[in-house]
């Protein structure tokens, strides 16, 4: 849809999913315009990511009709969240969104109860590139809390990611939606392992996307040393105690290596028959690369070589038994959903009643005050007490005496049967008939 389109007024927007009523006015306020993985490439996404998504919520916090703002930018995503001085006003706040992210095609609009949904299934994985990864959790908690220490919410928008961190915690601790590991690296640390390898000292030859995760996942899990080769340095891989090996000295860099994992670009094999001989036989080495790094001669020959294809294959294992625990997911997601559009109409009658409670308590201090003037003026205590009782019933009691009178004379019968449930009138009638 075009970023300044409004968005869909269909029915389920603001309609409760589990019985069809209109969602209370807290959740009709909620407005989202996003831009993510399904719809945009990796790039496409970073020429979109604010430098500093707080500075951006600031800025659209500043529009007269927005209460609460956050941007949520991850590597697969770049979402707005807001709320709004009454539902009326979500059209006006998400066009002021759009600018703030320089209005680029593409973007997303949701409002409503769709808005909930959607942070849901983010908070579960169901949103992101890898079903049921857990960093989208983590990063949904610590953009929602640095938001609320800003000031910029603490309404239903915080409330809705407190509810979705909730759900996602559930999902994973009672569903199989984040089983095994289907990162490349942690996959391939699976396979070193499953193979009888626990590395003393690991090798990685590229420093991109791939090697990096090989590299992360690799110390995090083990006390391993683990070196880098690569043409030019990696200063920012995790290597610990580990050392980069320039190119050049790849042979130098496999000798005594327990495990060598290949994952460059490069358009031809870097481990050849020359290089591979530095390798030793038992010497497990996991080739992540497309085109393979390592020699069809040099697989061929003795020793262990695990292909991209065979980890590609692992992973797709795990990730099909993550796709079965997604139903029970959404099923979870859908009682939360409901859940939520309940306690927030019970936020609704407990502001209610508050407001009733501070009408009651200024019209009981206005006859107590005029008690008291007369008391102190030497009246009868017996007829103060009296005319007291009866003016603070006919305080309390006026203006929903008028408005049913009004209500009686228009026809609006709703009014007049909502009145006998509240006060459970019908028994006082009965009593009387």
């Amino acid at each position: 849809m075009d970023a300044l389109d409004p968005a869909p007024t269909d029915s389920r927007i603001d309609s409760d999913p589990a019985a069809g009523a209109a969602a209370p006015k807290s959740v009709r306020r909620l407005a989202c315009c996003r831009l993510s993985h399904a719809t945009h490439s990796t790039d496409e996404l970073g020429a979109v990511t604010p430098d500093e998504p707080l500075e951006v919520a600031r800025r659209i916090a500043q529009h007269d009709r927005v209460t609460e703002s956050v941007v949520l930018s991850t590597c697969n995503r770049v979402e707005v969240y807001l709320s709004t001085r009454t539902p009326a006003d979500r059209d006006a706040a998400l066009r002021v969104a759009c600018d703030a992210l320089a209005d680029p095609d593409g973007l997303r609009t949701e409002t409503g109860i769709d808005v909930v949904e959607h942070l849901f299934r983010v908070a579960c994985g169901l949103d992101s590139t890898v079903i049921g990864e857990d960093h989208v959790l983590g990063q949904v908690r610590r953009t929602f809390e640095t938001a609320l220490e800003a000031g910029l919410t603490g309404g239903v928008v915080t409330r809705t990611a407190d509810a979705a961190v909730s759900v996602g915690r559930a999902c994973r601790d009672e569903t199989d939606i984040n089983e095994g590991h289907v990162s490349y690296g942690s996959a391939t640390c699976d396979r070193l392992e499953a193979c009888g390898c626990t590395p003393n000292r690991l090798v990685v030859v590229g420093a991109g996307e791939m090697a990096t995760s090989v590299v992360r996942a690799a110390s995090h899990r083990w006390d391993s040393r683990v070196d880098v080769v690569n043409r030019s340095s990696a200063p920012k891989l995790p290597t610990d105690d580990g050392r980069y090996w320039p190119l050049e000295f790849l042979e130098s860099a496999l000798t005594d290596a327990d495990a060598v994992v290949t994952a460059t670009g490069a358009s031809e094999p870097v481990l050849t028959d020359e290089t591979a001989d530095a390798v030793a036989e038992d010497t497990l080495v996991v080739d992540l690369a497309n085109p393979p790094d390592v020699a069809d001669a040099v697989r061929e020959s003795p020793g262990t070589v695990v292909t991209l294809d065979e980890i590609q294959r692992q992973i797709e294992v795990v990730v099909a038994d993550r796709r079965e625990a997604v139903p029970t997911v959404e099923d979870a997601i859908a009682d939360a959903i409901a859940s939520f559009v309940d306690r927030e109409r019970e936020n609704r009658a407990e502001d209610t009643l508050r407001a009733l409670h501070r009408t009651a308590a200024a019209i009981r201090e206005n006859e107590l005050e005029q008690a008291r003037a007369r008391l102190e003026n030497g009246d009868d205590p017996e007829v103060i007490l009296e005319e007291f009782a009866s003016a603070l019933t006919g305080s309390l009691l006026g203006t929903p005496t008028e408005r049913l009178r009004t209500a009686a004379r228009d026809g609006d019968d709703a009014i007049i049967e909502a009145t006998h449930r509240l006060f459970d009138l019908d028994a006082v009638l009965e009593e009387s008939s």
